[in-house]
């Protein structure tokens, strides 16, 4: 074959070029219908809709609105620049400070509730939703945290952590809310920051 026409010779694929903007402006439109709609008005054909695009373009990347919806809403959950330069004491604010700043967004506050009940009955979709939520968060706390225990004590934790942080955002955004918010994030930061300086003597 001559290497002119051989596909490793910068030929053009065959087919429509894949839209590099999708993702994003799906993700977009799911997150503007949360707020506008809720849970139940937000469905794929009106992200389609929204976004401009096909529901089978929306369909090859993600298996239901479930998993569209979670994307949306979590993407990087905890934000990476909030763990900069951190130590123990310093990861534990941070767990605390984007737990409580992501359930505070108007489109988490309309997506949980539908959102709960889809991970109820979909085992893949919680562990997608753990391991994405914990993993980078987890990584770190096992490299900073000082003293001897083991890494996979220190790795649950790390998940402990989290899961008292995250329960609490996710309670008070949805139970508690209003004034009461960031005295609340406040005093756990500092209740867990005491579990935290325990573990650093043990």
């Amino acid at each position: 074959m001559d290497d002119e026409h051989s596909p490793s010779a910068g030929a053009r694929p065959l087919g429509r070029p894949r839209d590099a903007t999708i993702d994003e402006r799906v993700l977009a439109a799911t997150r503007e219908l949360l707020v506008e709609e809720g849970w139940e008005g937000t469905t794929v054909r009106g992200i389609a809709a929204r976004a401009g695009v096909s529901r089978p373009a929306i369909a090859r990347r993600w298996p239901s609105k479930a998993w569209l919806v979670m994307d949306a809403i979590l993407g990087p959950a905890i934000e990476s620049d909030l763990f900069a330069d951190v130590d123990q004491g310093g990861w534990v604010q941070a767990v605390i400070d984007g737990s409580f700043e992501l359930f505070r967004r108007p489109e988490v506050k309309a997506a949980v509730p539908g959102l709960l009940a889809a991970l109820a009955d979909s085992e893949d979709l919680r562990t997608s939703l753990f391991s994405s939520f914990t993993g980078p968060p987890i990584d770190l706390y096992s490299e900073i945290a000082p003293g001897e225990r083991d890494p996979d004590d220190r790795a649950v934790d790390a998940r402990a952590f989290i899961v008292l942080a995250a329960g609490a955002a996710l309670f008070s955004a949805l139970i508690v809310g209003g004034d009461a918010d960031e005295r609340l994030a406040a005093r756990v930061g500092e209740l867990l920051d005491r579990l935290a300086s325990g573990l650093r003597g043990a």
